[in-house]
C-alpha cells in the first residue's frame, strides 16, 4: 500500500480544525496561514531542541529552514512522521494561547501538554 506524506498545507488544515476555524461565520478565518506556519516554525525549533535526533538526516548543525505559505504548501511534512500530530497540537495550542476574546486556555495548555509529552516519549 502506497503512502503519501502529509504536506506543510494539510498540517496547517489539520490545526485549523482543532482551532474550529474551517468554516468561519464572518467569512474569514481568525488565525492566517502566516500565522499559523510560524507557529509551525517555532515547534520546529522546540523539537530540535528537545530531539536533536529528529534532525540526523538534515544534519544537527544546519541552519533550520522557514516555512511561508502558501510557497511551501505542497512540500512534503519534513521529519518522522511521528512528529506530525505533535505539530499539529503545537500550532493549535500556540494559537489558542495568543486569542484575546473566549480563550480556552486550559484547552491550549493540554495540546502544548500533548507536544511536550509526545517529544518526551521514546518509540519502542
Amino acid at each position: 500500500m502506497l503512502t503519501t506524506r502529509p504536506t506543510l498545507g494539510r498540517m496547517v488544515q489539520d490545526a485549523r480544525a482543532i482551532l474550529n476555524d474551517t468554516v468561519p461565520i464572518s467569512g474569514s478565518v481568525r488565525y492566517t496561514d502566516e500565522d499559523l506556519i510560524q507557529a509551525f516554525n517555532s515547534a520546529f525549533i522546540e523539537i530540535r531542541s528537545k530531539r536533536p535526533d529528529a534532525f540526523l538526516g538534515m544534519g544537527l548543525r544546519e541552519v533550520l529552514p522557514q516555512f511561508v505559505l502558501p510557497d511551501d504548501k505542497d512540500l512534503p511534512f519534513p521529519l518522522d512522521q511521528y512528529f506530525y500530530p505533535l505539530c499539529v497540537y503545537y500550532i493549535a495550542g500556540k494559537s489558542e494561547l495568543r486569542e484575546d476574546e473566549m480563550t480556552q486556555e486550559g484547552r491550549a495548555v493540554v495540546m502544548m501538554n500533548k507536544f511536550v509529552t509526545g517529544l518526551m516519549q521514546v518509540a519502542s
